[in-house]
C-alpha cells in the first residue's frame, strides 16, 4: 500500500510508472544518504535549486532525526496520471514521490517535509494498519510538522540572496 497524503492507494500503478524516471543525484554525507530521481518528462532543476533542495532535505532529516536512514525522492513533472495528490510516502520501500512541476520551490519542499514526516513515522513503526486520510494523529501530525519544517528553514537557512531568487519576502 502507498501512503497518498494520508490515504492509502495501491502501489502497483505508481511502480509500473517509475520505469521512465531517471536519477538525477545522490549526495552522501553528514551520516545522511539523499537519492533524487526525476520523471522523464521534467527538465533537469538548474543547479541552485537542486542544492538548495538538498539542503532543505538534510535540514529536514535533521529535524526529524533520521539519522543515517535513506531520503529517496522522485520529482515528478505536472499531471503525472499518478493515483497521488502532491505527494505521497511509499511504506516498502519508504522512498517519497512529489510533483514539482508547476509549483513554487516552497510548496513542494513542504509536501517533501510532510511525506519525510511520514518516512519518520514509518521508522518508528507508526504506520502500521489503517489511517485516516483527513484529520487523525498521523495525518495532523504530518501536516503541522511540515509546516514547522518548512518555516524554520525559510527564517533560518536560506539567505537573502537565496530569498529574493524565489521571490520571497525579506522576513
Amino acid at each position: 500500500m502507498l501512503r497518498k497524503c494520508g490515504g492509502v492507494i495501491q502501489t502497483e500503478s505508481v511502480r509500473k510508472d517509475l520505469r521512465n524516471v531517471k536519477d538525477v543525484h545522490i549526495y552522501s554525507g553528514m551520516a545522511r544518504s539523499i537519492r533524487l530521481k526525476k520523471s522523464k518528462e521534467l527538465p533537469l532543476p538548474d543547479k541552485d535549486t537542486l542544492k538548495m533542495l538538498v539542503e532543505f532535505i538534510g535540514f529536514a532529516s535533521q529535524k526529524l532525526n533520521l539519522g543515517d536512514e535513506p531520503v529517496v525522492v522522485t520529482l515528478l513533472h505536472a499531471n503525472p496520471g499518478r493515483p497521488i495528490t502532491t505527494g505521497a510516502f511509499d511504506p516498502q520501500d519508504k522512498s517519497i514521490c512529489v510533483i514539482v512541476g508547476g509549483r513554487h520551490f516552497i510548496d513542494y519542499c513542504r509536501t517533501i517535509a510532510h511525506e519525510m514526516v511520514h518516512l519518520r513515522q514509518c521508522v518508528d513503526g507508526r504506520t502500521d494498519g489503517p489511517i485516516q486520510e483527513i484529520g487523525g494523529d498521523i495525518e495532523d501530525e504530518a501536516n503541522s510538522g511540515s509546516g514547522r519544517i518548512v518555516k524554520e528553514y525559510l527564517k533560518s537557512v536560506l539567505t537573502k540572496e537565496q530569498k529574493e531568487k524565489l521571490g520571497l519576502g525579506s522576513f
